[in-house]
């Protein structure tokens, strides 16, 4: 470089130090009026104590997973096709879980409310249709769902199941609708679980059957899995959902624990009437995720 142009270079870093020294310092706060911090404590006050009322009258009722002598995840299937009930038993102030089906004709709406509220977050599970034994059992109310077939290729079942995924896209995890003859096909379920495990979903096993793989395969591909323990409403008798429901607080006492149900109005007024007992009694509801995070942590 030569001299001339080295003399230009530190003139130039001496005016900019200058103009930085010459620009004025940003001007000092003004002070904070007592009277207006009085208010804003206030308002901070007042919106502190809507908070905890709205938890006292509205919140969700719970335990902390240590403290509690029992850990229930209470799966509602076939949500989606109505909206009376799925709103009784949104309302409720307890942590359900709710298994959408994909083409169901509430599907989007019922999304959208699962998730609006995030003071009452209710986890979301896509349920997925598979093929049960009896094929007659895909009509009726199912007949617009789009069934994954033991007669599907590897290419049509991840199509199928990657079209599900999209449908309900709120989904943290998967469950089957039926599926009685496709869950005890291994190579069906080895071709699904890739998918789950690349979209980070965990996989509960219904256990429509109980010569399923579905749970085993989806261990072997690194799926988070679980099995269901109890229908809530396998026998639909009012008395007998009661039964079924602290059967599964019973074995929620010995090891983290999922009960499947589906909508009815005896099924709402027996959870309502029955899950603060079930709490007050140590055993508390809690969404599938944790459960199944429980379920695989090393007991003492």
């Amino acid at each position: 470089m030569s001299t001339r142009s080295t003399i230009l270079l530190l003139t130039w870093v001496a005016i900019a130090c200058a103009m930085v020294l010459l620009v004025a310092p940003p001007p000092e706060p003004d002070p904070v009026d007592p009277q207006d911090k009085a208010i804003r404590d206030r308002m901070a006050a007042w919106a502190i104590r809507d908070a905890e009322q709205w938890s006292t009258d509205q919140g969700d009722q719970t335990l902390p997973w240590a403290s509690a002598k029992g850990h229930l995840a209470i799966v509602i299937d076939d949500v989606g096709r109505e909206l009376e009930l799925f709103d009784k038993l949104l309302d409720l102030r307890f942590r359900l879980t709710f298994s959408v089906l994909p083409n169901s004709i509430y599907a989007a709406g019922v999304q959208q409310r699962l998730t609006a509220d995030h003071r009452r977050p209710r986890e979301v599970l896509l349920h997925l249709p598979m093929e049960p034994l009896d094929p007659k059992a895909m009509a009726g109310v199912d007949a617009d769902e789009d069934f994954l077939l033991a007669s599907d290729s590897p290419e049509q079942l991840r199509a199928k199941l990657e079209a599900a995924i999209a449908r309900v896209p709120t989904a943290v995890g998967i469950n089957n609708h039926m599926g009685s003859r496709l869950t005890a096909m291994p190579e069906a379920m080895a071709t699904l679980m890739p998918v789950l495990r690349e979209r980070q979903l965990y996989f509960l096993d219904s256990r429509t059957n109980p010569e399923t793989v579905a749970a085993a395969q989806a261990q072997a591909a690194g799926v988070p899995s679980i099995s269901r323990k109890v229908f809530l409403d396998h026998d639909p008798d009012r008395e007998a959902i009661r039964a079924a429901l602290r059967q599964a607080a019973d074995h929620a006492r010995d090891q983290p624990t999922v009960a499947i149900a589906h909508p009815s109005l005896d099924l709402v007024e027996i959870l309502r009437e029955e899950l603060p007992k079930i709490q007050a009694q140590g055993v508390a509801i809690y969404p599938l995720s944790q459960v199944l995070a429980g379920s695989l942590e090393p007991r003492p």
